[in-house]
């Protein structure tokens, strides 16, 4: 089985800007990048195994189901819950028509919705207080609580200062390759540089995401308890990284579920 997760933009004809992040899951990563959709899915077919995990940080389902209104019964709990979520009516069907491509394929992979910033703020907040080894345990504890809500991880996409942007990336790149997380980068996962233009931040940033997107695509694979879905079919789902307290939460809006039971 392979975790590929990937970031793309939500218009088809926006050249660049999609890069895969292709895990084991043992947590070895390898990063790559197609220029448009059909050579992002002749990689994803090259790399896949059976029953793989196909990861899309782009709105898959419920957009259809959206009458005068721009955000999903998902993007609303999240949004309460975590942080905003883009409105789900600017992607259109596209993330729709992508999951039935992939999932065309005989090799039987599973397409799930991702969030990375979420996954992000969750696995900064337990950084930030020295609890990320206990997401290595079978337990399923309450590590956050109302204070996460609140809490906004170094902003690494939209922080208009250069330098700050740019400390705040390598905060990002200390997280990713933090022994407790686990993950193996070959070759090595680029790191954030002086000499970098703003163009060269965005495609970092770009990688970083697809990286996010892998974490939780494994911690998922692996049967960790702290990897859920949340939300349906029908009104939008997304694979997040939630503890018990946060599950708990989200429960109130929207349907959570682990592999085999709910939360």
């Amino acid at each position: 089985m392979k975790v590929i997760s990937i970031d793309l933009p939500w218009k088809e004809d926006k050249k660049g800007r999609r890069v895969l992040a292709i895990a084991d899951l043992d947590g070895n990563v390898k990063i790559t990048q197609a220029s448009d959709d059909n050579e992002l899915l002749g990689l994803v077919h090259e790399s896949a195994k059976p029953r793989s995990i196909i990861l899309l940080d782009i709105p898959i389902d419920g957009c259809e189901n959206l009458v005068g209104e721009h955000f999903r019964l998902i993007d609303k709990a999240i949004a309460r819950q975590t942080l905003p979520a883009l409105p789900a009516s600017k992607a259109k069907s596209r993330g729709k028509g992508l999951k039935e491509l992939l999932e065309s394929d005989k090799k039987r992979s599973k397409v799930y919705e991702i969030y990375p910033y979420a996954v992000y703020k969750f696995l900064a907040f337990l950084k930030d207080r020295n609890l990320l080894q206990y997401l290595n345990y079978s337990r399923f504890d309450a590590l956050l609580d109302e204070r996460f809500r609140t809490y906004w991880p170094p902003k690494y996409k939209r922080e208009k200062k250069w330098e700050k942007r740019l400390g705040n990336m390598e905060y990002l790149y200390s997280l990713l390759t933090d022994t407790d997380i686990g993950l193996e980068f070959s070759p090595s996962l680029r790191r954030p540089s002086s000499s970098y233009t703003l163009n060269d931040l965005n495609m970092l940033s770009d990688e970083y995401d697809a990286c996010l997107g892998a974490i939780v695509g494994i911690y998922f694979a692996n049967n960790s308890s702290y990897a859920c879905v949340a939300g349906d079919s029908n009104s939008g789902s997304m694979l997040l990284l939630a503890d018990r307290w946060l599950s708990k939460q989200l429960s109130k809006q929207v349907r959570v579920y682990r592999k085999g039971f709910e939360i």
